[in-house]
């Protein structure tokens, strides 16, 4: 079975909502690919180590695990917001890993909500 790197927003967001947001992206994925994928698990439980830039901790540890793809999806968002998904499609795209982007507001409407919030 074929391996799936699932790129989704993760900061300032709950466990829930992640895993719903990667749910969602995984049924895509078999369908824009046409078959059944294994998702590699992205969602890092734990600590970085003392001193670590976290964030840049944890996207090393990302790019680590789509060593591993066979194909890629992830998210299109117009304001940029998420600097490890932007990363990640890049490196997905430069390293020849097959990609797929969906536009945020499909899989992730609590960011969206959050957004329309701070526009009010």
């Amino acid at each position: 079975m074929e391996k799936l790197f699932i790129s989704c927003p993760m900061r300032a967001r709950t466990a829930e909502q992640i895993h719903a947001t990667m749910d969602q992206m995984h049924k895509i994925a078999e369908a824009i690919f046409g078959e059944e994928l294994e998702v590699i698990p992205t969602y890092f439980e734990g600590t970085p180590p003392e001193n670590a830039n976290d964030r840049l901790w944890y996207l090393g540890k990302s790019i680590e695990k789509m060593s591993e793809a066979d194909c890629f999806i992830g998210i299109f968002d117009d304001q940029k917001d998420y600097d490890g998904c932007i990363i990640e499609n890049h490196v997905a795209k430069l390293y020849g890993v097959p990609q797929y982007l969906v536009n945020i507001a499909y899989v992730a409407p609590d960011i969206m909500e959050q957004r329309l919030q701070h526009m009010a």
